[in-house]
């Protein structure tokens, strides 16, 4: 038996963006963030095999240094601290077939228990199941944690313009997102566009997540109800991966982009004209996308010299704030 232990991200194969993480004493699902040590899991190897050969591990939270667990029956994953040697509901094995590296995750005494999604529906917070069956959202794939070895994209300070409204920036008024003429020296028009605080999340056409946060409040660009409404803003905080804070990007012509909906590509950012001549009624809402100007926007980097609004920083401590009751 090999003493090897190394640190790995749990991925779903249903939902690729979101892993296996440890919150409040329960094993649930949670949006792929490489600086939270609650989503880092050490595989330990250990003596036994199960009846197809296949050696068992167990799963040990690299945060709490509490172990995956079950009751021996179908129901919620549980976590324990200390577990004894002959305790074998602490032990796992992978199946030897799958998909794409993806492998059921099996319970040593019994290989048709395997770890799955709670009625294989899988959003922030989702408690973790042990149950029958061969869904895909039983399939998982151990990613070794590189993090430290991966080169982190910085934030960009950037203004945000729409091809239909030339000379003018999204900034906020009064608690809207809104355009107005162009003011290089109104800080409610620079915006934060920061890839790194969604660094392995992705859209399913493979783009890159970010958060846009205004710098001169403080608060980000949250989804709302969705298309047909306005936007809203929210509170920033870095220690919680927010996915309704999500936005990606699709390329158009001469620079311009979509800027869409992580968790659905098919809404964009969309300017809504309560009145042509006043830019206090240019706001911002989400629509289905439509290939419009309206839909076209240009991020333009700038050099900014003013402080930042203070966020704050990732502190793992903290991280009990990101337990959501598993509804």
């Amino acid at each position: 038996m090999s003493n090897k232990a190394t640190t790995f991200f749990i991925i779903n194969q249903a939902e690729v963006n979101y892993c296996l993480a440890a919150r409040a004493s329960k094993v649930v699902f949670a949006l792929v963030d490489p600086r939270d040590p609650y989503q880092q899991w050490i595989k330990k190897e250990t003596p036994t095999k199960d009846q197809e050969g296949q050696p068992a591990f167990v799963l040990v939270n690299k945060a709490t240094n509490e172990t995956i667990n079950h009751s021996k029956k179908i129901g919620p994953l549980g976590l324990v601290q200390n577990y004894q040697a002959d305790d074998n509901s602490v032990l796992w094995t992978e199946s030897k077939d799958g998909d794409k590296d993806f492998k059921y995750i099996r319970w040593v005494g019994r290989l048709d228990y395997n770890i799955v999604a709670n009625n294989h529906e899988i959003h922030d917070g989702r408690i973790v199941d042990l149950a029958y069956g061969t869904h895909i959202s039983q399939r998982w794939k151990f990613v070794a944690d590189n993090s430290k070895d991966e080169q982190v994209t910085a934030p960009k300070t950037v203004t945000i313009s729409c091809r239909r409204k030339e000379g003018f920036n999204l900034t906020v008024r009064n608690g809207t997102v809104v355009l107005a003429p162009a003011d290089p020296n109104d800080t409610n028009q620079i915006w934060i566009k920061d890839v790194s605080y969604a660094n392995r999340v992705k859209d399913q056409d493979g783009k890159q997540a970010f958060a846009l946060i205004n710098k001169a409040t403080g608060k980000a660009i949250k989804h709302g109800f969705g298309p047909g409404y306005l936007v809203q803003l929210a509170e920033f905080n870095r220690n919680y991966l927010d996915s309704s804070l999500l936005w990606t990007e699709s390329e158009k012509a001469l620079g311009f982009r979509e800027i869409r909906m992580q968790a659905n590509t098919s809404a964009a950012f969309n300017v809504f004209y309560v009145n042509e001549a006043d830019s206090n009624k240019a706001l911002l809402t989400l629509r289905l996308r439509n290939d419009s100007s309206d839909q076209a926007w240009k991020f333009q980097e700038i050099i900014d010299t003013t402080p930042e609004k203070p966020s704050n920083q990732w502190d793992p401590s903290k991280a009990d704030i990101f337990f959501d009751g598993g509804k």
